[in-house]
């Protein structure tokens, strides 16, 4: 599966032009409940972190900007419950994603890179 996982990354990067930054199963995603539920739209967003950490947080649009709730899991469990949200996660630092409602939307944003 993670064989599938990675071809379909690069693929993305290609796509958009952009290096190739994968993250490890081990490493951790910040994510907000209801996302792996997958019943509303995913916001993604990739800051430069920790290397125990992947960067990226995803969060739905029932998150309320309590940073308390958020929780830590390993990408292995976006794999096994959100692999369409998986495809996006070698994008490099600084990168956002939407998807949902039949959308996707894929962009840089330099602004990330400063937080």
């Amino acid at each position: 599966m993670m064989k599938d996982i990675l071809k379909v990354q690069k693929e993305c990067c290609k796509h958009y032009e952009e290096e190739f930054s994968p993250i490890t199963l081990e490493q951790l995603v910040v994510v907000s409940d209801g996302v792996l539920e997958g019943a509303k739209p995913v916001k993604g967003v990739r800051y430069k972190s920790p290397e125990h950490m992947s960067g990226w947080w995803l969060t739905d649009d029932s998150f309320n900007g309590n940073i308390d709730s958020l929780k830590n899991i390993h990408f292995s469990h976006i794999i096994e419950k959100r692999p369409d949200l998986a495809i996006y996660m070698a994008l490099p630092y600084g990168y956002r994603f939407l998807l949902g409602s039949n959308k996707e939307h894929v962009w840089f944003d330099e602004m990330v890179l400063n937080d």
